[in-house]
């Protein structure tokens, strides 16, 4: 008597370990060297054009550093964004990002871009904690550098994207004493926000995340109560389990009433949507980041 038997997935729909491990690659992306470079490129016309400070310390490892981008002088102090690069936690560095200083700090904003400790030196509630470091000596510390300290963005992409997820909870910032509200919104790009299917793939291999860890960090298993606003984007043309994830936490996000916005950016991948979408004057994505600063101009 014939019959059908069910495939057991490993996560979601992926039935092999394989086809999971290919949803975490940039194997996808056409001259990837090429995109690489041009992301440098225009970092380093960044630094050459945007007056900035380098290796600002707001802790006592070695890299509990920021890159600052210095808005134009004004009466009014300046709303801060700080940026979180990605790299899966354990690679990476500012000064590939300082782009995103090239991008914001012309138009009105103090720009901070942080460093932080990698895997394998540290475990998350490391890097977590020194992302926290950062944004509360920014609180106490960006009106030196003609920032305001009251009004703080936080956008991350990659695994900064969930980084910055996990800094909007009011909860923490009233530990640390910050003043009222003072994280005013969120951007977390092509973020990863449930960390279990990555225990499950080769990225497990470097990040050796528990499931202990993986419950206590993965922000789509921990919504917050009091919350800022968060805009969460993801390009059109990166793998299925970053699109899933990303729209998979903004209803959530959604759900628990806090305000969400979604940008899915069509044909951007997971390396573009930054240079090509969020440093570009004019594309949705920089605009609406611009909107929510509330900076002028943007429409």
């Amino acid at each position: 008597m014939g019959g059908w038997h069910s495939v057991a997935m490993i996560w979601r729909h992926y039935s092999d370990k394989a086809s999971l491990d290919a949803q975490f690659t940039l194997d996808g992306i056409a001259d990837l060297p090429g995109t690489m470079q041009r992301r440098l490129d225009m970092s380093a016309a960044a630094r050459e054009s945007v007056p900035h400070l380098l290796k600002v310390p707001y802790g006592d490892r070695p890299e509990a550093t920021m890159d600052l981008f210095l808005p134009p002088k004004s009466a009014t102090p300046a709303p801060v964004l700080v940026f979180i690069h990605g790299g899966f936690w354990r690679s990476l560095d500012a000064a590939t990002f300082s782009f995103v200083g090239g991008a914001f700090a012309p138009l009105g904003a103090l720009v901070a871009v942080l460093d932080y400790p990698l895997i394998p030196q540290v475990r998350m509630a490391d890097i977590v904690a020194h992302i926290r470091a950062a944004l509360t000596w920014l609180a106490r510390h960006a009106g030196s550098h003609g920032g305001d300290t009251r009004r703080i963005h936080v956008a991350g992409h990659s695994a900064g994207g969930h980084l910055t997820a996990l800094c909007l909870d009011q909860a923490w910032q009233r530990e640390a004493e910050l003043p009222p509200r003072c994280i005013r919104g969120g951007l977390s790009i092509s973020g990863v926000f449930e960390l279990e299917p990555l225990r499950l793939s080769a990225q497990q291999e470097t990040l050796h995340f528990t499931a202990a860890e993986a419950d206590l960090w993965s922000p789509q298993r921990r919504i917050p109560q009091e919350a800022a606003g968060l805009i969460v984007a993801v390009g059109g043309a990166e793998t299925q389990e970053f699109i899933d994830q990303s729209l998979d936490f903004a209803a959530s996000w959604s759900s628990a009433s806090h305000d969400t916005q979604v940008h899915v950016v069509a044909r951007a991948n997971h390396i573009d949507i930054l240079t090509g979408a969020l440093a570009r004057t004019g594309a949705p994505l920089h605009t609406a980041l611009l909107r929510q600063m509330g900076i002028a101009g943007a429409r």
